[in-house]
């Protein structure tokens, strides 16, 4: 029987395939080595689009936010001492307005009932038409009798009235000293708001008062007919419409009321 015996051949390790020979360790620090490279230039890219975003915003100009319109200043006009009023339709109900009975003129505008545009009842709220320092609060008025009121009216229609018949004839009064200096007289009021004193501040749309027919016919005898409201605007000795007729003070007026 003849026996086979298998000869090493030299040249079979010389062909084995280098990539056998390599051990699997070396492939994980191929794959690592390759990743930090991958994400080592990502980040580097992440940076510079970051920096490059920094400094465009860096270059944007910041712009400030807009101030807040002004506030409605005091000084652009006064409010009607009856809120929602109007001006008087009737001219006899305007500063400047004979008054015969007396033989002199309105100093101030009359608001009466069904003729400014609200009602006007015996006991409705007055308001500050600006704001400013009382200088005078009729709380102690008292009507005089009817007897002293005929020899009033006998006195004023016969020489006109002198400033101190016009004080008993304007009845329960509260006088406003706004702040640029012009004074408010308000007339005829029916009761001066609890709690108010002369010196004291108010402001502007404040209840002061409620109308009323003091220093009337009707307030002396008693009765609530009549209601309206006296208000007259002073600048120094002169009072708002004195001289004017009453087209221009309708035009002039049209600039001073300004609400509410």
């Amino acid at each position: 029987m003849i026996h086979l015996r298998r000869v090493s051949r030299p040249y079979e390790a010389a062909v084995t395939p280098t990539w056998r020979r390599i051990r699997p360790g070396w492939y994980l620090l191929v794959a690592l080595i390759v990743y930090a490279t991958v994400v080592t230039a990502s980040l580097r890219g992440s940076n510079k689009s970051l920096q490059e975003a920094r400094t465009a915003a860096a270059e944007v100009p910041v712009v400030p936010e807009p101030a807040p319109p002004p506030l409605l200043s005091e000084e652009s006009g006064i409010w009607f001492p009856i809120p929602g009023a109007g001006l008087p339709v009737d001219d006899a109900h305007l500063p400047g307005a004979a008054r015969v009975y007396r033989r002199g003129v309105s100093q101030g505008f009359d608001f009466y009932d069904e003729e400014v545009g609200v009602p006007v009842a015996y006991g409705s709220a007055v308001v500050a038409a600006a704001s400013g320092t009382l200088v005078r609060v009729d709380t102690r008025y008292s009507e005089i009798s009817p007897e002293a009121w005929q020899a009033l009216l006998d006195q004023v229609v016969e020489d006109g009235a002198d400033e101190g018949q016009l004080d008993r004839l304007r009845g329960r009064q509260v006088w406003l000293r706004g702040d640029d200096g012009r004074v408010f007289r308000y007339a005829h009021l029916s009761d001066v708001r609890r709690g108010l004193a002369e010196g004291q501040r108010v402001y502007r749309g404040q209840v002061i008062g409620f109308v009323g027919n003091s220093g009337t016919d009707d307030g002396v005898q008693g009765s609530t007919r009549g209601a309206r409201l006296h208000f007259e605007i002073w600048d120094g000795d002169l009072f708002f419409g004195d001289a004017l007729d009453p087209e221009a003070v309708r035009l002039a007026a049209a600039s001073l009321f300004t609400g509410p």
